[in-house]
């Protein structure tokens, strides 16, 4: 397959058959997580991405879709086992990375496609480049209008408060507008959600330790 630009080249109008077992083997794997809201949110973050990118070619959509996969793994990288949140976030992307390589190389996904999606889901959880910021700023949003009601059941507002923080100094400019506008937010959360943005403080502030997610 052709690169141009650092970029996998897009595939043309009729859908690859290996582009659709890629999804199903993904999805499937995503399905056995113990985190109920998972699939809703692979699912959601492609939704994300094709707002903020129509078009994506299908290294970012199946980075979208797979990005958080470790989380599925019977071996997955637990939070406990890190006393840095950043270097859990890091072996949580490389773990995804290594686990989505195995499934996107089964379905012969060709490489310069495999090899930019693996790239991505290593760099989702910071960015770096304008398709891995891409990717962030998707997987961000679909936390706030997916994950974060779940997130508050399980662990409570103060901890969800943190999470919520941290996340929105992870947006871009335009991506923190998106959230600003919180028409996609549950109703019941919005004055959380607007107290953190007012403690998250301007656009690209430091990044805190953030939460457990």
């Amino acid at each position: 397959m052709s690169v141009a630009h650092g970029r996998p080249a897009r595939e043309g109008r009729t859908r690859p058959a290996w582009l659709a077992c890629a999804e199903a083997r993904i999805r499937a794997f995503i399905a056995g997580s113990a985190v109920p809201e998972d699939p809703a949110h692979a699912d959601n973050t492609v939704e994300w991405l094709l707002r903020l990118r129509p078009g994506a070619d299908a290294a970012l959509r199946l980075a979208a879709l797979g990005h958080d996969i470790d989380r599925a793994a019977p071996d997955k990288v637990r939070r406990e086992d890190f006393d840095d949140y950043d270097a859990f976030k890091a072996a949580h992307a490389e773990h995804g990375a290594a686990i989505l390589g195995g499934l996107l190389a089964r379905c012969g996904v060709p490489a310069a496609v495999r090899d930019e999606a693996c790239r991505l889901v290593r760099a989702h959880e910071v960015g770096g480049d304008p398709r891995a910021d891409l990717l962030k700023d998707a997987d961000s949003l679909s936390y706030f209008e997916v994950n974060l009601p779940l997130y508050y059941r399980r662990e409570g507002r103060e901890e969800t408060l943190r999470r919520c923080v941290w996340g929105i100094r992870r947006l871009s400019p335009r991506a923190r507008r998106m959230l600003e506008d919180g028409r996609f937010i549950d109703s019941r959360l919005v004055d959380l959600v607007q107290e953190a943005l007012r403690l998250a403080g301007p656009s690209h502030a430091p990044s805190p330790a953030g939460g457990r997610r």
